[in-house]
């Protein structure tokens, strides 16, 4: 089913397109479309807090292809450290923190994919040709520590020497609450990994769709917080 955000994303694609408009015209329809789609409420971006009942992505750990350099996978049971979104194996009944290095992403159970963004592990969330827009999910510490008293209660979640030691009271956080989370987005193009932010976006953008991006931008309803919001900017992307 068609949201106002993807058919505004893919009305903007073909007005811009349309050499046979005007440049003011282009504008202008642009301008009609964005600020007249009624859009949600819920798309004025007000962000729920989200938070998880574990401290990793998965309860269990899942049957992983972690995808290494030429071409080449290694199968383990792995998941995601949600405190800094690292890989995580099983070796025996140990878990193991990964080695980032020389791999470039993980696969579970065929269908959920992630990408290493520095050394930490990124959800695909959208992808269009080469290029994928990155949801890193961690922790977050700083509300983490308001919560428990500024780290009187402090349960005890830490990697050290590859072993991973968790005491959270429980195997799980409290049931009411949990572990809050924040989200960080990134685009992958084409191999280069680059922050969703306006000042990094702007440098790959080419001269003609500086206008239709500026346009975008001035919608009250679009976000860079907002994933959906950053799908639209895929189209925009080489």
């Amino acid at each position: 089913m068609s949201t106002p955000y993807s058919i505004i994303y893919r009305t903007l694609s073909i007005i811009m397109k349309k050499k046979v408009l005007s440049k003011m015209a282009r504008l202008l329809i642009c301008l009609f479309l964005i600020f007249t789609t009624g859009l949600p409420a819920a798309a004025q971006q007000a962000q729920q807090l989200k938070r998880s009942k574990t401290v990793f992505v998965f309860p269990e750990f899942q049957d992983a292809k972690i995808k290494q350099s030429f071409g080449r996978f290694a199968k383990a049971k792995a998941n995601i450290f949600l405190k800094d979104g690292s890989l995580c194996y099983m070796d025996g009944d140990k878990v193991m923190k990964a080695y980032t290095e020389g791999i470039f992403g993980v696969i579970f159970n065929d269908t959920i994919e992630y990408m290493k963004v520095d050394s930490a592990m990124a959800r695909v969330v959208a992808r269009k040709d080469y290029n994928t827009l990155l949801r890193l999910t961690t922790v977050d510490m700083a509300r983490y520590r308001e919560e428990t008293e500024g780290g009187a209660n402090l349960p005890f979640f830490e990697i050290s020497e590859m072993r991973l030691f968790l005491h959270t009271d429980s195997e799980t956080t409290d049931e009411d609450t949990g572990l809050p989370l924040q989200d960080k987005y990134f685009f992958n193009v084409r191999g280069t990994v680059i922050p969703a932010n306006e000042s990094s976006f702007k440098k790959i953008l080419k001269p003609e769709q500086r206008q239709p991006f500026k346009v975008l931008m001035q919608n009250h309803f679009w976000s860079w917080k907002d994933e959906e919001s950053l799908k639209m900017l895929l189209d925009f992307l080489p």
